[in-house]
């Protein structure tokens, strides 16, 4: 890969920022004392780790025959044999991306500044396959890829660390493979880093900004030149064909699909992965603020922000510089003086208990919680509209991209359902925020073997650059949801719409601890039991590494570990039905519908989980969650998005649970001995029950370790009613036992 080059010199055109016009020269081999403190590190590590070797050696050779013993005398599982494997998925061609740590050879880079029409300058690096290149330096026009990246564009290593990665030149630890896949099929890939992050300037007044919005379309105007929708004059660039395609990863999956709602013409296709799309709902579930996410979250934005990578990890400065330069060092701390100025998220969201409650950010305005909705909330830019609807009208190709193990799968599943057309194609997997781990529920949790790098590729390439052989999964223009069925007998499968056919609710009624297909024949008297009370205590229910944890800490691998001991100290409530003669799928969200009898206390919080007592009698599988703070249980009409990703409704059942969670709904617990109802939705998901095993459903009063306390409850929580009169129920989502229809039939 060549030199960095800032963009006034060659390959750009009227970037608007007189700073960058002297070339950049790529870093020497020894450029500074941290280069010289890494080689000694890596020296110093190499040696230790040689006089250790044997003892790792023996170590392993001793680990790996305590597990085959294990394995050896384990109970039988019948599914032992049943290869559980994200990455059978017969329908992509793969595509060598040219190493895990490099893009392909013949890629060069080109890095600089673009100046917004507020005056910030966004670093960007433009990345250009072979193809896109010409002889004399000429260059020749390619469809473009932009990517906004909030978390750093790329990384600038140390030496000799460089040197092992992408050959020095610096690389995107997030997304680097996502790059070269797209490298590879000659795509030029332009990733900038949002204003008040990386190496650009500007403060980030508050998350999706409008303005950040606007910065991402005047630099689709930079690449293949100005629109009607933005007054400052771009000329296409002489390696852009103009035709450009929106992707990125949970945040930067945000900037994207704002920007794609605002129809830019140049604007032909959108890849989305793990889009926030109702923050309220995905972080603030059941009106109870995920602390552990937003707090690591808000630290992780904070140390990225103002390049404190020892804040990270300690040996981070070792091994990282920090963002990737694009221009001189000195411009680079200008730019990055001002992040200091940022927004702080997590002060602001200490003081939010409702939806509507105003929060005042950097700019002097206020917002509150409903303006980061993308379903509804209006948006002057649109005309009024929504985010998603503006997006269906504009009749792009969409790729939507989630996980199981995500809070963000109900986004993608909901908008899928609402507003699929032609060419939208949702992808639901077994997988962590961010696709880096296949859960695998009963079993050990293992990296990602699906190829979405390689899907990526595919969808673009159809829609930007056709060629023949069509992919099978792209033949059809119709809308198509592809999705893993995970538990038993763990396979994908395929839909034309979102939920499949044949998924109906079904009633699992509550008694004092079982779960009954069939509603006992109780006696008229009351039947009732206590919620426990909350213990304020990490980890009551289970242990290891949840869902929330591995949404910033990738690399941990998601472990629940149920805490027998739970229930017997009465910190948790078990319901479990009889085994179950036949296996049994579960795909969509469950919903709890407790009758409850007040005590004394005004309010208390609901956690519940659905898990799967295995046929051997071990321990509870976790599957899923749902949550709800007891006084927003007043509900309204589910809007739109909520009705068309629910199953056909039963009339028993209603419509899937909707609350305002406004101020104005808050509602106490009605005096003791009298009675109300609360119904809670679980995150989806979609999880075959494997026959013999029993459901189960675990209800807590509180999750100490992700969520925050609730004030008001105490030690008189309420009842949950069992009685004839008075029905508390589990409603499945089940799909009838019919054959799921295979690709070439869709």
């Amino acid at each position: 890969m060549g030199d960095s080059i800032p963009l006034a010199v060659a390959g750009f055109q009227n970037t608007g920022d007189p700073d960058g016009v002297q070339p950049r020269q790529k870093a020497s081999r020894i450029s500074s004392a941290g280069d010289v403190a890494a080689l000694a590190t890596l020296t110093i590590g190499g040696l230790v780790g040689l006089a250790l070797l044997p003892a790792i050696v023996a170590a392993r050779c001793v680990h790996g025959c305590y597990k085959y013993g294990k394995r050896k005398f384990a109970a039988i599982d019948p599914e032992q044999h049943v290869q559980d494997c994200d990455g059978i998925w017969p329908f992509i061609n793969a595509v060598d991306d040219g190493g895990l740590h490099q893009f392909p050879d013949g890629t060069r880079r080109l890095a600089g500044y673009v100046k917004t029409s507020d005056g910030v300058r966004i670093a960007i690096d433009v990345l250009l396959p072979s193809e896109a290149q010409g002889p004399d330096g000429t260059f020749q026009p390619v469809p473009c890829v932009l990517h906004i990246a909030r978390y750093w564009r790329a990384w600038e290593m140390r030496w000799p660390f460089r040197e092992l990665v992408n050959r020095g030149e610096p690389w995107d630890f997030l997304l680097g493979p996502w790059k070269s896949a797209l490298l590879q099929s000659g795509f030029a890939v332009i990733s900038a880093d949002v204003r008040g992050a990386g190496a650009s300037s500007g403060t980030q007044s508050v998350v999706w900004s409008p303005r950040e919005t606007q910065d991402t379309l005047e630099l689709i105007d930079f690449i293949a030149g100005s629109s009607h929708a933005v007054p400052t004059a771009r000329v296409r660039q002489p390696w852009s064909d103009g035709q450009v395609a929106l992707f990125g990863v949970s945040y930067d999956a945000g900037a994207a699909v704002r920007a794609a709602a605002h129809n830019h013409p140049a604007v032909k296709a959108l890849v989305a992965s793990f889009l926030f799309g109702d923050i309220w709902r995905e972080l603030f579930p059941g009106g109870i603020m995920n602390r552990w996410f937003l707090q690591s979250w808000c630290n992780v934005n904070s140390r990225l922000d103002n390049c404190r990578l020892s804040a990270i990890h300690p040996c981070a400065p070792l091994a990282m510089k920090g963002a990737a330069p694009a221009s001189s060092k000195q411009q680079m701390i200008r730019c990055m003086a001002e992040h200091r100025e940022n927004w702080d998220l997590m002060s602001a969201a200490g003081s939010v208990a409702a939806i509507d409650d105003p929060v005042l950010i950097s700019s002097g305005e206020s917002m509150t919680c409903q303006n980061l909705e993308l379903f509804s909330d209006p948006l002057p830019s649109l005309e009024g509209k929504a985010v998603l609807p503006s997006l269906a009208a504009s009749k792009l190709p969409v790729l939507l991209i989630s996980g199981w193990s995500c809070v963000t799968s109900g986004t993608a599943c909901a908008t899928f359902s609402a507003f699929a057309g032609k060419n939208w194609r949702l992808l639901v997997g077994p997988w962590n925020h961010g696709g880096v781990q296949h859960v695998r529920y009963c079993r050990d949790t293992k990296l990602l073997k699906f190829p979405k790098a390689h899907a990526v590729q595919e969808f673009l390439l159809h829609h930007m650059q056709p060629k023949k052989p069509t992919p099978v999964w792209l033949k059809s223009p119709q809308p198509e949801a592809h999705f893993y069925l995970c538990g038993a007998s763990p396979a994908w499968q395929h839909s034309t719409k979102w939920p499949p056919s044949g998924v109906v609710k079904k009633p699992l009624w509550l008694g004092p601890t079982t779960l009954s297909w069939e509603m006992d024949p109780w006696d008229e008297g009351e039947e009732v039991t206590q919620l426990p009370k909350a213990t304020g205590a990490q980890q009551v229910a289970w242990k290891g590494v949840s869902r929330y944890m591995a949404m910033i800490k990738m690399m941990d691998l998601v472990k629940y570990k149920w805490n027998k001991s739970a229930v017997a100290k009465g910190h948790a409530l078990l319901f479990e039905s009889v085994p179950s003669a036949e296996p049994l799928a579960v795909i969509g969200s469950p919903v709890l519908s407790l009758h409850l009898r007040s005590a004394r206390d005004q309010d208390a919080d609901v956690f519940a989980y659905l898990c799967e007592r295995p046929p051997d009698g071990r321990d509870l599988v976790y599957i899923t969650e749902g949550m709800l703070r007891l006084s927003y249980r007043k509900e309204e009409d589910a809007p739109r998005h909520e009705k068309a990703a629910d199953p056909e409704p039963v009339a028993e059942a209603g419509v899937v649970p909707h609350h305002s969670y406004r101020r104005q709904d808050i509602e106490m617990l009605p005096a003791e001995g009298e009675f109300t109802t609360a119904r809670l939705k679980f995150f989806p998901v979609a999880y075959r029950f494997r026959a013999g095993s029993k459901i189960a459903l675990v209800i807590c009063s509180d999750d100490a370790t992700h969520y925050v306390a609730n004030p008001l409850s105490g030690q008189d929580p309420p009842f949950i009613c069992h009685s004839k009169s008075h029905q508390s129920l589990l409603w499945l989502p089940i799909q009838q036992e019919v054959a799921a229809p295979s690709l070439t039939a869709l």
